[in-house]
């Protein structure tokens, strides 16, 4: 989602207010294109941002809009929350649009003073109310930190608003709802042919101000994206940015409802790269369009697939069932997906996966032998509601060393040296009680130098023997000084 603070409110309104686009759409001739605020003064918009009240950032913001409009705009105010508590009903149309109503806009949100509750689904409808006759292009803007607390479905109404006068166009501006599920706001924007922009932080208004400050001049077209998992509805983010340039130009988010799934964003014409990014799915997967062209007055539709399929990965060691770590990687990469760990029951051994379609790379590590041996089984492609079952069958041999002094157990470091690599494998010390000396090491098969430094009595001589470990024997060293 576009993350913009409220300050940068002003430039995104302007931007879009003055700019001919098939967002906004263009008056009848000799009419004026009307922008009505609904503003949000209930309650909570005294917490504070940056120290600093919500209400007295959304004031300065707006106010800093209304100088920049042209003075003859047709500028309407809607307020709600803003004279008494607990009361859905506290809605009033402080501006009606008119010529040169700017200035009693200013001087209404100056004066408000947070209060109450969130209705607004009514305060929408005052605002629609208060646009006057069908057919008048009239833009409205919603800045709200909250959602709806008295049983509307804006939604629903800008959906009937819209069908009723395709010259109304609504904008929502969500101030500090980023903890919120917002696809009330997101949907009615949507359904009134307009943008959400979700407004955050400091340094998101910094990166905001600098997105409007180059927006494209024309909003021409709309991309839709329909995000599915297994037949059903899924929830993803879109992202879609500039191909040339890499700038991001609009973003939203498709939750798993048909309100906002499809989810259809408002952009100029040109190419772009579109990232969709899975919200509640294993590894959070990513698709992208590349260099996707969108013509001007036209929409491109574009239904993405997350479907999943299933992995099972079953590890034995010497034919027995083994433990050992399994993660899953996108194929290629280490962009790590998914993980499990096997342990030596039939619950867990094999480990299940559900992963969305798509190629990976599997690496199975050993917990149980020394060095931690690891294989990769590479580019398992995985298809929608397919099963693919993978095997991987560890062998193994023990090492047992004993170290003795004059007779008795001695107290010793060991070192295990792999001679085909000089790799250190394993490291232990057998101490002088039985149930650490002789001390064990679980190896695979192969040739290795054991080196011994005795621990007493000081001073004594290291000893090095080297050793054949063979798959499922047990090979006994004794080694004394």
């Amino acid at each position: 989602m576009s993350q913009l603070r409220a300050g940068a409110l002003h430039s995104v309104v302007v931007a879009l207010l003055l700019t001919p686009s098939a967002t906004f759409s263009q008056p009848n001739e000799g009419e004026a294109n009307q922008l009505i605020f609904v503003l949000d003064a209930s309650g909570s918009m005294w917490g504070r941002l940056d120290g600093q009240p919500k209400i007295e950032i959304a004031r300065r913001s707006l106010e800093e809009l209304l100088g920049a409009l042209p003075d003859d705009a047709a500028v309407g105010l809607v307020a709600y929350g803003h004279r008494r508590k607990s009361d859905c009903n506290d809605i009033e149309t402080l501006v009606t649009p008119a010529t040169a109503s700017k200035v009693a806009a200013a001087q209404q949100i100056d004066a408000l003073k947070p209060k109450g509750k969130t209705p607004i689904t009514s305060a929408l409808r005052q605002a629609l109310e208060a646009s006057g006759r069908k057919g008048t292009a009239t833009t409205i803007v919603l800045l709200t930190d909250g959602l709806e607390t008295c049983g509307g479905d804006p939604c629903a109404l800008m959906r009937e608003a819209k069908a009723a006068n395709a010259e109304i166009v609504l904008h929502v501006i969500g101030f500090d709802v980023d903890k919120l599920n917002v696809s009330e706001l997101e949907c009615a924007a949507q359904a009134a042919g307009g943008l959400y922009l979700d407004a955050s932080d400091a340094k998101q208004l910094s990166e905001a101000l600098d997105q409007v400050a180059h927006a494209p001049q024309e909003l021409a077209g709309r991309l839709s994206i329909k995000a599915m998992a297994n037949g059903k509805l899924t929830d993803v983010v879109i992202d879609v940015s500039r191909a040339t340039d890499r700038e991001r130009i609009a973003g939203g988010r498709t939750y798993a409802s048909p309100e906002t799934n499809p989810r259809v964003l408002p952009v100029p014409a040109g190419k772009f790269d579109v990232k969709v990014a899975a919200v509640n799915l294993e590894g959070k997967p990513v698709r992208w369009f590349k260099g996707l062209e969108i013509p001007g007055d036209t929409t491109v539709t574009k239904v993405v697939d997350f479907s999943t399929g299933k992995l099972s990965v079953t590890v034995r060691r010497n034919g027995e069932l083994s433990d050992a770590t399994v993660r899953v990687f996108n194929a290629g990469t280490r962009e790590d997906v998914a993980r499990s760990r096997t342990y030596v029951s039939p619950k867990s051994n094999p480990s299940h996966f559900e992963l969305t379609s798509g190629t990976y790379d599997i690496v199975i590590q050993s917990v149980e032998i020394k060095g931690a041996p690891e294989v990769t089984k590479e580019r398992i492609e995985i298809k929608p509601r397919g099963t693919v079952s993978l095997a991987h069958g560890y062998s193994s041999g023990t090492l047992r060393i004993r170290t003795t002094h004059a007779g008795a157990l001695a107290d010793a470091v060991v070192r295990v040296i792999r001679i085909g690599d000089r790799t250190q494998v394993a490291q232990g010390r057998t101490y002088t009680r039985e149930e650490s000396n002789p001390r064990e090491f679980e190896l695979e098969p192969g040739t290795y130098r054991v080196i011994i430094k005795p621990i007493q009595p000081k001073g004594a001589p290291e000893k090095t023997v080297d050793v054949v470990v063979t798959t499922k024997e047990l090979t006994e060293q004794d080694l004394s000084w």
